[in-house]
């Protein structure tokens, strides 16, 4: 009974070391920062096609006649999400006042060719739609673009490791046993 007791209150120790050292993970370090095993969430980036669909829509919006900051709100309220919201903060910067760069800045830097795109038409004194098509294409053709780079680089970094993989497997199951037979036939004759 007695090396009982005196075992215990050393495995209570072991057990909330443990216990704190499983908060002290969980919940962050001393300097406030969260452990780097719980990395931060990045936040979601907008995808390039999305948006080029959105500048379609207005430009289709825009062609019908309506003004852009009306445009604008209209395509933010039959699109909503993301999108939707990122508009809707454009439009309400320019309501109160905000020029067309700071408002365009509140929103995630994909939508710049849109915003490039209305800045030039206004001061080309051209209509919207024609430089919000064309932005919609470079925006689609940018993204087809960085596509064909990203799977030719995954190409690239695959063949390493399937050679690593298939070039043994390939001597062991098919050169090895060749071998083999033919060692086999040389020594036995």
């Amino acid at each position: 009974m007695g090396e009982l007791m005196t075992a215990v209150p050393g495995e209570a120790i072991v057990v909330a070391l443990l216990v704190a050292a499983a908060v002290f993970v969980m919940t962050g370090r001393a300097d406030g920062r969260v452990a780097r095993f719980f990395p931060k969430a990045r936040p979601a980036v907008t995808p390039a096609v999305e948006i080029a669909d959105v500048a379609d829509l207005l430009a289709l919006v825009l062609a019908s006649g309506r003004g852009v900051l009306p445009a604008m709100a209209t395509v933010a309220e039959r699109t909503g999400g993301r999108l939707g919201a990122d508009l809707a903060v454009v439009v309400a910067a320019r309501g109160w006042g905000l020029t067309d760069d700071q408002a365009w800045r509140m929103v995630d830097a994909a939508w710049q060719p849109v915003a490039r795109a209305l800045v030039l038409a206004e001061a080309a004194g051209v209509p919207p739609s024609t430089t919000l098509a064309a932005a919609a294409e470079d925006i689609r053709r940018t993204e087809d673009q960085r596509l064909e780079v990203a799977t030719e680089r995954l190409g690239v970094r695959l063949v390493l490791p399937l050679g690593l993989t298939f070039l043994p497997a390939f001597v062991a199951t098919t050169v090895v046993p060749v071998v083999g037979a033919l060692a086999a036939t040389i020594l036995a004759g």
